[in-house]
């Protein structure tokens, strides 16, 4: 018994010490930060986002632990989504050793239209026929369903492939707090072909827009 207790005691600190450990953010505003011990993520991550609807614009940082399908490699990369009445661009930086994101990145500038075009859904009806002009980094159209507190939207738009990455493994990154089925991507113009839904719209409950601003998208429609 005296044995099993020892070796369970040998591993619990050598996991313990060989944990990754990130600065976090206090606040929405990243005023202070505090050093967080990293459950299995495998990088350090800081980010500027710059969020924009109807018009208003959002700014946030954000600075966490991060998983692999967020940051796999160390180094400078570029996020971004967009959904017509909402977009989001993220500067983010990835590293790997003990609260090594610190730096406090500029925010991402305005992004031009590039020649890509998606489906997206008008923000007060059901109809998702309509369509968005990518920008900047967007090169993929995406399409998923998204469960935030009990319910489940559909969102369509344009999206940058590390986006895509990031969903096909199960999250969406920085929207944590979305629990992502049926995403896909694809890279031609269009080619996010609406599906029609019985018993439920892509209308906005304008009370969570909130909860999804500088967050990076898939945005509800």
């Amino acid at each position: 018994m005296k044995l099993i207790l020892s070796l369970t005691l040998i591993w619990e600190l050598f996991s313990t010490a060989g944990a990754l450990q990130c600065q976090t953010c206090t606040n929405q505003q990243c005023l202070t930060t505090v050093p967080l011990t990293c459950s299995s993520e495998t990088a350090c991550v800081t980010a500027s986002i710059q969020a924009n609807i109807s018009g208003s614009s959002i700014q946030q940082l954000y600075k966490a632990c991060a998983p692999s399908s967020l940051c796999p490699a160390p180094g400078s990369q570029t996020f971004s989504g967009n959904v017509g009445f909402a977009n989001s661009v993220v500067s983010a930086k990835c590293c790997n050793t003990d609260n090594c994101n610190t730096d406090i990145l500029p925010f991402p500038a305005a992004q031009t239209n590039n020649s890509l075009e998606c489906f997206t859904c008008d923000l007060f009806t059901s109809n998702c026929t309509s369509s968005v002009q990518c920008k900047g980094v967007e090169d993929s159209c995406f399409q998923a369903t998204l469960t935030i507190e009990s319910t489940t939207f559909l969102a369509f738009g344009c999206t940058s492939a590390n986006v895509c990455a990031a969903a096909s493994q199960g999250s969406i990154p920085f929207l944590q707090s979305a629990n992502t089925t049926g995403s896909s991507c694809c890279g031609s113009s269009l080619c996010n072909t609406v599906k029609t839904t019985s018993g439920a719209g892509c209308r906005i409950k304008l009370g969570m827009i909130h909860l999804l601003l500088g967050l990076l998208m898939f945005t509800l429609c």
